[in-house]
C-alpha cells in the first residue's frame, strides 16, 4: 500500500510541475498577443483546462474503483467465472 501512496505523490507532484511550465509559458504567449488574439488563446486555454480537470477525474475515479475492488476481492470473483 505504501508503494502505492508513494506513485500517487511522484504522479501528483509531476502533474502539478507541468502544470507550473505550462502556466508560465502560456502567460508568456499571451503577454505577446495583442488583446483581441489574446482574450480568444485565453478561451481555448479554458477548454483545455476544462477537458483537462475532466478527464483527470475520470482517471482518479477509476483508479479508486479499481482499489475498491482489489481490496474487497471482487477482481477475483469475476475472473474466476
Amino acid at each position: 500500500m505504501s508503494t502505492l501512496i508513494s506513485l500517487c505523490i511522484v504522479l501528483l507532484v509531476g502533474a502539478r510541475a507541468r502544470d507550473s511550465l505550462r502556466l508560465r509559458q502560456q502567460e508568456v504567449v499571451l503577454a505577446k498577443l495583442p488583446e483581441r488574439d489574446a482574450v480568444a488563446f485565453y478561451d481555448v486555454l479554458r477548454r483545455r483546462v476544462r477537458n483537462a480537470r475532466i478527464l483527470r477525474t475520470l482517471t482518479l475515479v477509476s483508479a479508486l474503483c479499481l482499489i475498491y475492488a482489489w481490496r474487497h476481492g471482487l477482481a477475483g470473483a469475476l475472473a474466476s467465472r
